[in-house]
Protein backbone atom coordinates (compact mmCIF):
# COMPACT_ATOMS: atom_id res chain seq x y z
CA UNK A 1 0.00 0.00 0.00
CA UNK A 2 1.74 3.76 -1.05
CA UNK A 3 0.21 5.43 1.44
CA UNK A 4 -1.25 3.56 4.74
CA UNK A 5 -2.81 6.64 6.31
CA UNK A 6 -5.56 9.02 6.22
CA UNK A 7 -5.04 12.87 6.38
CA UNK A 8 -7.42 15.77 6.03
CA UNK A 9 -6.90 19.10 6.71
CA UNK A 10 -8.59 22.36 7.61
CA UNK A 11 -8.08 26.11 8.46
CA UNK A 12 -10.35 27.54 11.33
CA UNK A 13 -10.33 31.51 12.10
CA UNK A 14 -10.34 30.66 15.78
CA UNK A 15 -7.78 30.28 18.26
CA UNK A 16 -5.83 27.39 18.78
CA UNK A 17 -7.11 25.98 22.01
CA UNK A 18 -10.94 27.06 21.88
CA UNK A 19 -10.61 24.19 18.80
CA UNK A 20 -8.22 21.90 20.81
CA UNK A 21 -10.94 21.57 23.32
CA UNK A 22 -13.55 20.52 20.13
CA UNK A 23 -10.70 17.21 19.82
CA UNK A 24 -9.01 16.81 23.38
CA UNK A 25 -12.28 17.24 25.67
CA UNK A 26 -15.59 14.90 26.55
CA UNK A 27 -17.34 18.16 25.70
CA UNK A 28 -15.97 19.29 22.83
CA UNK A 29 -16.13 15.34 21.64
CA UNK A 30 -19.72 15.45 22.26
CA UNK A 31 -20.39 18.11 20.07
CA UNK A 32 -19.44 16.12 16.73
CA UNK A 33 -19.44 12.36 17.71
CA UNK A 34 -22.69 10.85 18.16
CA UNK A 35 -21.80 9.36 22.22
CA UNK A 36 -18.21 9.88 23.95
CA UNK A 37 -16.33 8.66 26.64
CA UNK A 38 -12.89 10.51 27.14
CA UNK A 39 -10.69 11.91 29.42
CA UNK A 40 -7.66 13.56 28.15
CA UNK A 41 -4.85 11.97 30.18
CA UNK A 42 -2.63 9.14 28.75
CA UNK A 43 -3.57 5.68 29.19
CA UNK A 44 -7.23 6.51 29.70
CA UNK A 45 -9.79 3.84 27.83
CA UNK A 46 -11.81 6.18 25.18
CA UNK A 47 -14.64 5.30 23.94
CA UNK A 48 -16.92 6.83 20.45
CA UNK A 49 -20.30 6.26 19.53
CA UNK A 50 -20.25 7.28 15.69
CA UNK A 51 -23.83 6.47 14.39
CA UNK A 52 -24.27 2.63 15.11
CA UNK A 53 -20.55 1.49 15.10
CA UNK A 54 -18.52 1.52 18.63
CA UNK A 55 -14.55 2.42 18.40
CA UNK A 56 -12.78 1.51 21.26
CA UNK A 57 -9.16 2.80 22.29
CA UNK A 58 -6.64 4.47 24.99
CA UNK A 59 -5.08 7.89 25.06
CA UNK A 60 -1.37 7.51 23.65
CA UNK A 61 -0.58 11.64 23.82
CA UNK A 62 -1.60 14.64 24.93
CA UNK A 63 0.07 17.82 24.89
CA UNK A 64 -1.93 20.79 25.10
CA UNK A 65 -3.22 22.84 22.96
CA UNK A 66 -1.65 21.64 20.01
CA UNK A 67 -1.69 17.70 20.18
CA UNK A 68 -3.91 14.70 21.26
CA UNK A 69 -3.67 11.03 20.19
CA UNK A 70 -5.55 7.86 21.05
CA UNK A 71 -5.06 4.05 19.86
CA UNK A 72 -8.44 3.05 18.04
CA UNK A 73 -10.14 0.10 16.99
CA UNK A 74 -13.81 -1.74 16.29
CA UNK A 75 -14.40 -4.53 18.42
CA UNK A 76 -17.02 -5.72 16.51
CA UNK A 77 -14.71 -5.60 13.03
CA UNK A 78 -11.25 -5.42 14.45
CA UNK A 79 -8.64 -3.21 12.20
CA UNK A 80 -6.04 -6.05 12.91
CA UNK A 81 -3.24 -3.87 14.10
CA UNK A 82 -2.88 -0.63 15.99
CA UNK A 83 -4.02 2.17 14.65
CA UNK A 84 -3.79 5.69 16.34
CA UNK A 85 -5.96 8.73 15.53
CA UNK A 86 -3.79 12.28 16.50
CA UNK A 87 -5.41 15.63 15.86
CA UNK A 88 -2.28 18.27 15.65
CA UNK A 89 -3.10 22.08 16.45
CA UNK A 90 -0.78 24.94 14.50
CA UNK A 91 -1.46 28.63 15.41
CA UNK A 92 -0.89 30.86 11.98
CA UNK A 93 -1.54 33.92 13.35
CA UNK A 94 -5.79 34.24 14.09
CA UNK A 95 -6.25 31.35 12.47
CA UNK A 96 -5.64 27.49 13.33
CA UNK A 97 -4.61 24.96 10.86
CA UNK A 98 -6.10 21.34 12.07
CA UNK A 99 -4.94 18.12 10.63
CA UNK A 100 -6.42 14.97 11.58
CA UNK A 101 -4.29 11.67 10.85
CA UNK A 102 -4.89 8.04 11.47
CA UNK A 103 -2.37 5.44 10.58
CA UNK A 104 -2.49 1.80 11.14
CA UNK A 105 -4.15 -0.02 8.75
CA UNK A 106 -3.23 -3.51 7.02
CA UNK A 107 -5.33 -3.02 3.55
CA UNK A 108 -5.84 -0.42 1.22
CA UNK A 109 -9.73 -1.47 1.61
CA UNK A 110 -9.52 -0.71 5.30
CA UNK A 111 -7.62 2.75 4.73
CA UNK A 112 -10.43 3.82 2.03
CA UNK A 113 -13.06 3.11 4.15
CA UNK A 114 -11.54 5.04 7.28
CA UNK A 115 -10.55 8.26 4.86
CA UNK A 116 -14.56 7.97 3.65
CA UNK A 117 -15.68 7.74 7.54
CA UNK A 118 -13.02 11.36 8.26
CA UNK A 119 -14.62 12.84 5.69
CA UNK A 120 -17.70 12.69 7.00
CA UNK A 121 -16.52 13.13 10.96
CA UNK A 122 -14.20 15.91 9.84
CA UNK A 123 -16.74 18.35 8.43
CA UNK A 124 -18.97 17.64 11.50
CA UNK A 125 -16.09 18.42 13.12
CA UNK A 126 -15.78 21.80 11.46
CA UNK A 127 -19.55 22.12 11.39
CA UNK A 128 -19.06 22.34 15.30
CA UNK A 129 -16.32 24.89 15.57
CA UNK A 130 -18.45 26.88 13.13
CA UNK A 131 -21.33 26.53 15.39
CA UNK A 132 -19.04 26.96 18.92
CA UNK A 133 -17.24 29.57 17.92
CA UNK A 134 -18.46 31.20 15.07
CA UNK A 135 -15.22 29.84 12.72
CA UNK A 136 -14.78 30.63 9.22
CA UNK A 137 -13.44 27.20 7.99
CA UNK A 138 -11.44 26.22 4.80
CA UNK A 139 -10.18 23.06 3.67
CA UNK A 140 -6.36 23.33 3.06
CA UNK A 141 -3.66 20.87 1.52
CA UNK A 142 -3.56 17.48 0.79
CA UNK A 143 -7.22 16.49 0.54
CA UNK A 144 -10.13 17.33 -2.05
CA UNK A 145 -13.36 19.01 -0.48
CA UNK A 146 -14.93 17.78 2.63
CA UNK A 147 -18.25 17.17 1.67
CA UNK A 148 -21.23 18.39 4.71
CA UNK A 149 -22.20 16.37 7.51
CA UNK A 150 -26.12 17.58 7.12
CA UNK A 151 -27.15 14.27 5.20
CA UNK A 152 -26.35 10.71 5.91
CA UNK A 153 -22.66 9.40 6.71
CA UNK A 154 -21.12 7.77 3.74
CA UNK A 155 -21.35 4.04 2.69
CA UNK A 156 -20.19 1.83 5.38
CA UNK A 157 -19.92 4.95 8.06
CA UNK A 158 -22.33 2.90 10.33
CA UNK A 159 -20.95 -0.32 9.94
CA UNK A 160 -18.08 -1.56 10.95
CA UNK A 161 -14.76 -1.29 8.98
Amino acid sequence: MSDPRVELQAEVDVPRKALYDLVATSEGLASWLDEVEFRPEVGAPVRFRMREAQAVGEVVAVDPPQHVSWSLDWPEGPIGTLSVVAFDLVDHGRRTHITVRQVGFRTRAQRDLHEELWRYWFARLLEAARRVVGADVTAAGATTALGTSTGEPPTGAGSLP
